[in-house]
């Protein structure tokens, strides 16, 4: 059994050279024994699970707190501290159900009851199923975590599971998709500080309701008209026409979720 500063600090070895690649270097067999000596399943998949809390360090009392969370929903995981967050690689038998964000939920409930007054946020990443995936799920994580965090309602878990066309925003299929559609109006927003790419998000948002978009601009109805008749010179698209609204409904999405990872 191993004390608890050397599980921590092995806990933390391992992770470290997982997140960053380092089953390049590691044999097999390496990683099969460093894993087992802290109670990680051979060749079961991992994902890596990013977290952040207000009003709680995250010191040796929160990685308790964890710790007793992810036994308690039998998680096994090897943790690491990285900039202002707590980054786990969690395991667990039950594949499917894990991908169900309510278990995700279920650990911030255990940790906010462990830790009192504070309140967190969690990005949960891809499945990686082998190793060598792992640094993709941990870049997913933090998609996820900043995303949930630049949201309304910025304590809770999203789950990149989750993120539909968010998902793509790190693509550079999804950069070409929102070049395509948007690079004018971002273009004339950069050189001229004004606002109109969000005007379009919001006017899509509500559905060309005018009176709606100029309610949660807090501008008035003709300003409205007279940024969408820009927008419309600038872009040289019908935003009447179905195609063209659900494209750029998309490209807003997917530059939205950019726009809140920055």
């Amino acid at each position: 059994m191993l004390a608890a500063a050397t599980h921590a600090r092995l806990s933390r070895e391992l992770a470290d050279d997982l997140l960053d690649g380092g089953t390049d270097v590691m044999s097999d067999e390496d990683l099969v024994r460093r894993g087992r000596a802290l109670g990680q399943v051979p060749n079961s998949p991992y994902r890596a699970v990013a977290l952040r809390w207000t009003t709680q360090a995250l010191d040796d009392r929160f990685l308790d707190a964890v710790d007793g969370a992810t036994r308690a929903l039998q998680i096994t995981c090897v943790a690491t501290r990285r900039d202002h967050m707590v980054i786990l690689l969690a395991q667990r038998l039950d594949i499917d159900a894990w991908a169900d964000t309510a278990v995700w939920l279920a650990m911030l409930d255990l940790i906010t009851k462990a830790l009192p007054g504070g309140a967190g946020s969690m990005g949960v990443g891809g499945l990686a199923r082998v190793p060598r995936d792992i640094p993709r799920s941990y870049r997913q994580a933090r998609q996820a975590l900043e995303i949930r965090t630049a949201s309304d309602d910025r304590h809770g878990v999203t789950n990149h599971d989750d993120l539909g066309v968010y998902g793509l925003v790190s693509t550079p299929e999804a950069d070409d998709f929102v070049q395509e559609w948007l690079a004018p109006l971002l273009d004339y927003d950069h050189l001229h500080a004004t606002d109109l790419t969000e005007t379009l998000a919001s006017y899509l948002k509500h559905t060309g309701h005018y009176g709606q978009t100029a309610e949660a601009l807090d501008i008035h109805r003709s300003t409205v008209r007279y940024r969408l008749h820009h927008i419309r010179d600038l872009l040289h698209h019908d935003l009447g026409a179905s195609d063209v609204r659900f494209n750029l409904q998309i490209a807003i999405r997917i530059w939205q979720g950019s726009h809140h990872t920055r």
